[in-house]
């Protein structure tokens, strides 16, 4: 799709599915020389959301220890070419369980998920590009309690204050954006999973409207 030599990059997490695929095709249409790299965990859906924006696929699993995730990812910051202008797009998470009370083993997996590869990749990316500009992908659940999603709750709000204290040292764009609802496959966890009856019920309302 884009010939021309690249005059920028992104790189976007969770870019498999929902909004992270729709963030790689909005990309790609309003930069066409952008060269973006595609990264989520290993599936052909992967494959086929990078193929579709002339893109690279990444396959870096996050939910893997540390040290794994972040050896991948400094190994591909390496390989780009540094005086791009560049940003990085934290996209990827996880609800976690849908509980009111979620038992205590499911605390380590969803905090490493949605926030240790979080501000792993972020420090990373600062590092590398000291004047890059960084988006995390922040959502409604980081400034307001919903009953059973505690642990999504947490995560999105060390998210979003994390990156308002690096914002105050970081040269370059630091964004928490918040898209708004959308009907993608989370969501669809949320109308099929949900405990909370009328949190379920204001979902499956959403999707019908």
């Amino acid at each position: 799709m884009a010939s021309a030599a690249p005059t920028s990059i992104a790189i976007i997490t969770g870019a498999s599915r929902g909004f992270g695929a729709s963030l790689c095709r909005a990309v790609r249409s309003l930069h066409p020389t952008c060269k973006i790299y595609c990264l989520s965990r290993p599936s052909p859906s992967l494959t086929a959301v990078a193929a579709s924006v002339s893109g690279t696929a990444v396959p870096i699993d996050f939910s893997t220890p540390q040290e794994t995730y972040s050896t991948a990812f400094k190994d591909l910051l390496s390989t780009l070419p540094p005086d791009l202008p560049a940003t990085l797009y934290n996209n990827h998470g996880t609800l976690g369980p849908l509980l009111s009370l979620p038992p205590p083993s499911s605390v380590p997996p969803c905090v490493d998920l949605n926030v240790t590869s979080c501000l792993t990749l972020s420090l990373s990316f600062a590092s590398a590009y000291p004047s890059g500009s960084i988006v995390n992908v922040s959502s409604l659940a980081a400034v307001q309690p919903f009953p059973t999603w505690s642990l999504y709750c947490a995560g999105k709000a060390a998210r979003d204050m994390f990156h308002a204290c690096l914002s105050k040292t970081h040269a370059g764009y630091v964004l928490n954006y918040a898209p708004g609802a959308m009907d993608t496959d989370m969501q669809g966890e949320i109308r099929e999973g949900e405990s909370d009856e009328e949190n379920r019920k204001a979902f499956v309302r959403m999707k019908e409207e």
